[in-house]
């Protein structure tokens, strides 16, 4: 179940659901969702030299490859980043969550922008129970003029759904990989369960 305005806000008076800073609830708690605003922080992904991302390298190079795949930019307030048509980039919310374990969310965009194209995460829209931390966008300029994003703008929306009470928590699990960070962070795909014997294995010359 979806949880309304009404119930948002008991969760955030009663301090299970922790939102901050929640800089105006008259005009980000709507009916069903709250809106989530854009943070000051972007990584810009860049063309790279790479023709992929080679798993034979020791844990650290890999780590450096995937860094080196991306750019962190800083943009101060009333400052505006530019998104080109095509541009893919991370972003996060200026916001920081604390999400219960009876809870989970859905990060969706707002309609005012995806009608000019912008596109707000690609696949990862899921919150689990017990996450906390920024959320993280992941803007992709669909239209075909540059879009200006400044930080403190209302880009998203979140949606929270009622579940059974999770027994493992997103902070629990044995890496959570992006949990009680802020800001962007590259990804990690490497520390999934199923790459320890894809890199075994190219490690021991088996490839």
């Amino acid at each position: 179940m979806i949880l309304s305005d009404i119930k948002i806000i008991k969760e955030l008076l009663s301090e299970n659901l922790i939102i901050t800073p929640l800089l105006n609830g008259n005009e980000q708690i709507g009916s069903s969702s709250i809106d989530v605003r854009l943070g000051t922080e972007f990584r810009y992904i860049k063309t790279s030299k790479q023709s992929h991302f080679n798993l034979n390298l020791p844990i650290e190079k890999i780590k450096e490859q995937i860094e080196e795949y991306s750019e962190v930019v800083h943009i101060n307030p009333m400052e505006s980043f530019i998104l080109h048509p095509g541009d893919f980039v991370l972003a996060s919310t200026l916001e920081y969550f604390v999400i219960p374990k009876y809870l989970t969310g859905r990060l969706e965009g707002r309609s005012t922008w995806g009608r000019v194209g912008l596109q707000v995460h690609s696949t990862a829209g899921f919150v689990d129970p017990g996450f906390e931390g920024s959320l993280t966008f992941e803007l992709n300029n669909m239209g075909k003029l540059p879009l200006p994003l400044y930080p403190g703008i209302r880009i998203g929306q979140l949606s929270l759904h009622n579940i059974e009470e999770a027994q493992i928590l997103y902070v629990d699990k044995g890496k959570p990989k992006y949990g009680k960070i802020t800001g962007t962070k590259s990804s990690m795909f490497f520390e999934d369960y199923e790459f320890d014997s894809i890199i075994k294995y190219n490690h021991n010359g088996e490839n």
